[in-house]
């Protein structure tokens, strides 16, 4: 269950913004992290235009009051989900909000003060997008061993149903209200507090394209995401990438075997070279990651494989 309390929109009796794109709603979810979420609303406020409102959604925090007054700071609307996971958490957020553009990202990032704007430019620019996706680095000064829902690339890239590898990830995404309402949103057995774990964002993705929508990488939508994971953390982390792939997989094969196919082609090649890699150069650790990451795929497909899915969602449990 999911309730939500009082809510904060920047002047809702304002305007379009500039580039003709009218208000938007940002969702942040998040668990048990104040001091990362304060960080991040701070960037999102001075991302901000008149009449966007910038929704929080706590997702079960066990701490429930500092999220209420770190979101009240913010000038926020706070969502409480009573379950946790981060897509009930999306879902959440985006069905409380009151704009057709909904742009999403985590409490561990910091976006750019053109953030916004960049997607909402691009999006709104072609009506056959369902998604729009940003640049993630690593915050300045941070070189991580692993880069953890990155994308570095800097020139911009059209999707289809051909397209495969790194799309971009709901920590800086933007998606059109009607195309979260057509897919029925996020799936809510995937990514973190789901019964799969991860992968959420390419199920999305997946689910745009089978429904003939494209989507579109935007390099100068700019965010910042903290690499605050340590070892044990990270394998534990490629683990659950890995059994999120393989579900994620089990239901591409249901929805579009072709595109499946080329997926699945990809993960290999890609996998079992980054691993070779890892071996030649005797980095036993990323190796050893990388493995995990393999080994957990064909585990997830087949536990996936026996759960039903319905209008594009796996059945959810309770």
């Amino acid at each position: 269950m999911c309730v939500w309390h009082s809510a904060a929109v920047r002047d809702s009796s304002a305007t379009a913004s500039e580039g003709g794109s009218g208000p938007v709603t940002v969702v942040v979810p998040t668990r048990d992290r104040p001091p990362q979420l304060a960080a991040c609303l701070e960037s999102i406020r001075a991302a901000l235009r008149d009449g966007d409102e910038l929704v929080v959604v706590d997702s079960a925090s066990r701490d429930a009051s500092a999220v209420a007054a770190v979101a009240k700071t913010a000038g926020a609307r706070l969502v409480r989900c009573e379950r946790p996971g981060v897509n009930r958490a999306r879902n959440a957020g985006w069905r409380a909000g009151a704009h057709p553009v909904v742009l999403f990202t985590d409490d561990d990032v910091v976006v750019d003060a053109g953030w916004r704007d960049a997607l909402t430019a691009a999006l709104t620019a072609d009506s056959r997008l369902g998604f729009v996706s940003g640049r993630i680095l690593p915050p300045a000064g941070e070189t991580p061993s692993r880069d953890i829902a990155i994308k570095r690339d800097d020139v911009p890239e059209r999707y289809d149903e051909s397209s495969v590898g790194n799309l971009g990830h709901g920590a800086s995404l933007a998606v059109p209200r009607g195309v979260l309402e057509q897919l029925g949103g996020w799936d809510e057995s995937l990514g973190v507090g789901g019964r799969f774990g991860s992968s959420p964002e390419h199920d999305l993705f997946d689910r745009c394209f089978a429904a003939g929508l494209t989507g579109r990488f935007e390099p100068t939508a700019l965010a910042y995401h903290a690499q605050w994971r340590g070892p044990r953390r990270l394998l534990l982390l490629d683990a659950r990438y890995g059994y999120g792939t393989g579900a994620r997989l089990a239901k591409l094969l249901r929805i579009d075997r072709r595109r499946a196919r080329r997926v699945v082609a990809d993960y290999l090649k890609n996998g079992f070279s980054e691993l070779g890699r890892e071996l030649r150069a005797r980095q036993g650790y990323p190796a050893l990651g990388t493995s995990l990451r393999l080994l957990a795929i064909p585990f997830g497909l087949l536990r996936a494989a026996i759960v039903p899915v319905r209008d594009g969602h796996y059945r959810t449990r309770g």
